[in-house]
């Protein structure tokens, strides 16, 4: 009897490769960006030298008509060929992602060829064809041809995307060539972004995050990148957007920030505040770098970073900026870091390392689970400690409001797949946390609160959100912030910001923070920073936090106030660990 196999072709024929180069293209992107920039100081050249002193009469009228006239052209010109060079990054960055896609195709049809020749060979050495061998034989077949099915599917996706990006830029270009098309409303908008953004719950519409999430849903690969590369601005703050999205356009931005104010810079022409938004930028840029080459402790891959937020110029130059290490769409346990006073987007890369040691702190003494932290510098941070915003919680409520915001947005983006996520407060930025899990609902799993001046709003732990069983404090003996908070029945006159989180009175969980290091020059703001540090105690107790397992931590006894003396802290005699077993072995980011 003779049984038949049908054994299924090596489908597609050839995995067609996208053509071009995503760097080729970023180097296009760059002139842009410059040209732009010699266009916007030219705008600038002819505001300033409009009015000649002395000089009246029409020919006068006539030179000052000509040359605003001129001024707008140029202006007009300059935004227009931003947004191509701003489509012009887009794609190569689309450019990237298709050319990924590519490889990993490639190596799934070698892998199916390999199984499809393997499947030959066992057919042709087969001896005794019996019910159950060929049973085997036909479900590989069967496999093999679902599989080779669902590469097709996905390389005619591929293609498709190929087109689309292409067709995207190609627009970009059109309607960015003539004069008429940059002085028109749209400035060269491609028409297709236009629409995207006309629909229910786009950026800038007041939208919920829920609405933005359904907004962006409905949206097809190609109008996703056409709206990231036409108004990176409001798709990249815009709360309920996938994180992944949202890095696209922010780095749109960057690169556009970072070509235009280089060139302005060589050439001189560069003003006090576009200084400031260049080192703004350059900080983020060199944040951007160490987090995308970051390595994972336990699986030696690279995770990313993420530009999660970004606006330079905000808050008179301070800029607001978050970044992440690992994937905040995907990961299981996400931690929100919110820093205190002085904190200024030129701290970006300093916490961006500390971020990294808290994702390595989490990996190492965790169960597994993966991994995202964020530095997150979303409100307008006291600049100093004589600064009056300080001794004050107003900026601290604004903060909170702000982070409870942010943290409704990712949580909108997850809505499907919601990460354990923690939300950690140092010293004011605990404060801003405080308000945001007493007074605005944070959606987080656990609070932790570092280097304290005080809880805000709240007098008991179970104030908060997440109830008294998941909030954390951290308090280091030796820093002198941390000492400021209210505890006992008297207080301490209003020094602080509220209830010290680290009392018993208070009824959090505190855990082991100290410092080796008990020198006299610790009670200083070097305690005050080190929370974070490399094998620190307190790295360690929060990264099981982070991990979800908060009841593990080394927990320390609190402060408290007893009527008849001043308030004690337990700790101040304890001998402090250099590195307890199974601490976070994280390198030292200095």
């Amino acid at each position: 009897m003779t049984v038949t196999i049908d054994v299924p072709p090596s489908q597609p024929a050839e995995v067609i490769k996208p053509e071009g180069d995503p760097g080729g293209a970023d180097t296009l992107a760059e002139a842009l960006h410059t040209a732009s920039g010699r266009y916007e100081e030219f705008s600038d050249e002819a505001a300033r030298i409009q009015w000649i002193g002395g000089w009246f009469g029409d020919a006068a009228d006539s030179y000052r008509e000509a040359t605003a006239e001129a001024g707008d052209e140029h202006a007009a010109m300059g935004t227009t060929v931003e947004r191509v060079g701003r489509a012009v990054t887009a794609y190569a960055d689309t450019l990237r992602d298709l050319l990924r896609t590519y490889d990993e195709q490639v190596e799934r049809k070698r892998s199916l060829d390999d199984r499809r020749t393997a499947l030959i060979a066992d057919i042709g050495a087969t001896t005794e064809a019996t019910p159950e061998v060929v049973a085997a034989l036909r479900e590989r077949a069967t496999e093999l041809r679902i599989d080779y099915s669902e590469l097709v599917t996905d390389h005619d996706d591929l293609q498709r995307r190929v087109r689309e990006a292409e067709d995207l830029l190609r627009q970009a270009f059109q309607a960015g060539t003539s004069l008429d098309a940059a002085l028109s409303d749209d400035g060269g908008i491609p028409q297709f972004a236009q629409d995207a953004m006309d629909r229910p719950g786009a950026p800038g519409t007041g939208a919920t995050p829920e609405e933005v999430r359904d907004w962006w849903e409905g949206l097809s690969e190609a109008e996703r990148e056409a709206v990231v590369a036409s108004y990176p601005e409001l798709v990249g703050a815009a709360d309920g957007l996938p994180a992944g999205a949202r890095d696209d356009a922010n780095r749109v931005v960057l690169d556009d920030d970072l070509a235009t104010l280089r060139a302005k810079a060589e050439d001189g022409t560069i003003s006090e505040a576009e200084q400031q938004v260049l080192d703004n930028a350059e900080q983020a840029e060199q944040a951007l770098e160490d987090a995308d080459a970051f390595e994972d402790p336990i699986t030696g891959e690279r995770p990313g970073g993420v530009l999660y937020l970004y606006d330079p110029g905000a808050f008179d130059g301070d800029g607001r900026v978050a970044v992440g290490v690992g994937d905040l769409d995907t990961a299981d346990d996400v931690a929100v870091f919110t820093p205190g006073i002085t904190t200024t987007m030129a701290d970006t890369t300093g916490y961006t390392g500390q971020m990294m040691n808290l994702y390595e702190s989490t990996r190492y003494n965790g169960d597994g689970s993966s991994v995202a932290t964020l530095f997150w510098l979303g409100y307008d941070a006291p600049d100093a400690f004589y600064d009056p915003a300080t001794l004050t919680e107003g900026r601290a409520e604004d903060g909170g409001r702000r982070l409870a915001d942010m943290v409704d947005g990712l949580r909108a983006s997850r809505s499907d797949d919601p990460a354990h996520l923690t939300a950690i407060g140092h010293s004011y930025g605990s404060t801003a946390t405080s308000y945001a899990a007493g007074d605005f609902d944070l959606a987080a799993d656990d609070v932790v609160l570092v280097g304290s001046p005080g809880a805000g709003p709240a007098d008991h732990a179970d104030d908060f959100s997440v109830g008294e069983d998941h909030v954390y404090v951290g308090r280091d003996s030796r820093d002198f912030v941390a000492v400021l908070g209210d505890e006992g029945w008297i207080g301490k006159g209003g020094l602080g910001l509220g209830t010290d989180p680290s009392s018993d009175d208070f009824g959090a969980t505190r855990f082991e923070a100290e410092d080796v290091d008990r020198s006299w020059h610790r009670n200083t703001d070097e305690a005050h920073g080190s929370y974070l540090a490399h094998d620190s105690e307190s790295l360690y107790n929060i990264g099981l936090v982070v991990d979800g397992h908060g009841g593990d931590v080394n927990t320390a006894e609190h402060s408290y106030d007893p009527w008849y003396d001043a308030p004690r802290d337990p700790e101040w005699d304890r001998d402090p660990s250099s590195g307890v077993e199974g601490e976070s072995r994280t390198r030292d980011q200095g």
